[in-house]
């Protein structure tokens, strides 16, 4: 029997999933982004659905874009994107699949997947706790944390490039912050992650507990989080601080006392960020013979820092 209530969420599932995508003009990098400064896109997406990330994706894929989550390991320019974003965070949601594997949609945030799986007694992507990210976002960078990566969890990629692919870990070829997709042009549409259930629900908290507890002592403030890869196993932090560097800020941006590889903005120029990114990789070079590489990826183009 087809109940009142049935049809009703049959109703409103249709309606959401035949809304029309909408386009947005001047879209703002310093809204979107965790630095807080940049300057507009011309236009803007904000998919809900699969169906709406793969029109947007059609739209765009013929032309300059660039693709967000949660916006937290990029700096945009200053300058106007002569382009689109597709922006993915509110593409979210989660669901079983069995009872090792949890399905989400690439825009579900770091908080919405812990407490999904605080509800339903299911741990081992506690290492992600307070990281602002999506986990598209995280499944593309092989992003994580405490020398534990989401490619430990990665069963599966749904991502769309003209067709829907399915890359199974293998396929992903993770490495140190890398991954296929960050080689290709694509969106990824859904992750599928390995859980594994527990009886207490209370063991999952508590070491969702441990993990933010790790993090407390992280810089405050407007950044992008770590902005150079480690290198040889090295912390780039430890190298940035062993430098000395004789400048620790540019403009309204300044290399945070708390962890030397966050850099902090103040203001609303993207450039000064960048210039102290340029000077500190060449006062580390010019001292220690280091080429440190940027985890934190470029959007549109800066002026050249000739410090």
């Amino acid at each position: 029997m087809v109940t009142n209530k049935k049809i009703f969420l049959g109703y409103k599932l249709n309606l959401l999933l035949n809304a029309k995508l909408k386009k947005y003009k001047n879209f703002s990098f310093c809204k979107h982004t965790t630095y807080g400064c940049g300057g507009c896109a011309k236009f803007g997406y904000f998919p809900k659905n699969i169906l709406q990330a793969k029109k947007a994706y059609d739209l765009c894929k013929n032309s300059n874009y660039v693709i967000l989550g949660a916006g937290s390991n990029v700096l945009a320019s200053d300058k106007p994107f002569n382009g689109s974003v597709i922006c993915l965070k509110k593409l979210s949601g989660i669901y079983k699949v069995n009872n090792n594997t949890i399905c989400c949609l690439s825009g579900t945030s770091v908080g919405k997947l812990l407490y999904y799986c605080v509800k339903n007694s299911l741990s081992g992507l506690e290492y992600l706790s307070g990281i602002p990210a999506t986990i598209g976002g995280l499944a593309y960078m092989n992003g994580g944390s405490d020398n534990t990566y989401i490619c430990n969890n990665v069963k599966k990629i749904k991502l769309y490039n003209g067709k829907i692919l399915n890359f199974n870990n293998e396929q992903c070829n993770y490495t140190y912050k890398h991954s296929t997709m960050c080689d290709i042009n694509c969106v990824i549409l859904s992750v599928y992650l390995k859980v594994e259930r527990v009886e207490n629900q209370n063991l999952v908290k508590d070491k969702i507990k441990y993990y933010l507890n790790k993090r407390k002592n992280l810089p405050k403030g407007k950044s992008c989080g770590c902005v150079f890869k480690n290198v040889n196993g090295i912390s780039a932090g430890k190298i940035i601080q062993e430098a000395n560097l004789k400048i620790s800020k540019m403009g309204n941006a300044y290399i945070s006392d708390a962890h030397h590889n966050f850099i902090i903005n103040c203001g609303s120029s993207s450039n000064d960020v960048k210039f102290l990114i340029d000077y500190i990789k060449k006062q580390v070079y010019l001292k220690f013979k280091i080429k440190l590489s940027e985890e934190v990826k470029y959007i549109g183009d800066f002026n050249d820092f000739n410090g």
